[in-house]
């Protein structure tokens, strides 16, 4: 398994879970399972009211250089989604379950895991993040789809 550099985001619903998943992922180095050598936190950074756009352009512009993986949480999941996929280089999927986690990184290669904070109990969820960044890709038939998805954007 490569190196993970995991950059984590949320707006304010997400917030609260968003840290219990930091705190279950840092230290860095406590599970070398799971292979994350650096991490990020680009907000936000309270409670008060923010937009989930802004939080994602800010974890777009960390994923356009060093980081390979994000997460990122919102009440639904669905907002933060639709806007990491607005980003060609990121393939965004909402993941309810830790099944799905595993088949959007083994057959999708998705780099962004989005979570609802309103519909992901904190159990649930540390296990949808365990089981995303510890799945690798698995390439070979998959491959093509994925890079077809990438001249999609020219």
């Amino acid at each position: 398994m490569k190196d993970i550099d995991l950059v984590m985001g949320s707006d304010h619903r997400g917030y609260k879970l968003k840290n219990i998943i930091a705190e279950h992922l840092v230290p860095i180095d406590k599970d070398i399972k799971k292979d994350i050598s650096l991490f990020l936190d680009c907000g936000c950074y309270d409670e008060k009211s923010v937009d989930y756009p802004d939080v994602v352009k800010s974890m777009a512009e960390e994923m356009k250089g060093t980081f390979n993986m994000g997460i990122l949480i919102c009440g639904s999941g669905f907002g933060v989604c639709m806007a990491a996929n607005r980003y060609p280089f990121m393939r965004a999927i909402t993941a309810r379950s830790p099944k799905e986690a595993e088949m959007s990184r083994r057959h999708n290669d998705a780099n962004v895991l989005c979570l609802g904070a309103d519909f992901t109990s904190k159990k649930d969820a540390l296990k949808i993040v365990d089981a995303f960044v510890t799945t690798e890709f698995e390439g070979g038939r998959h491959q093509k789809r994925i890079d077809k998805l990438k001249h999609m954007f020219g």
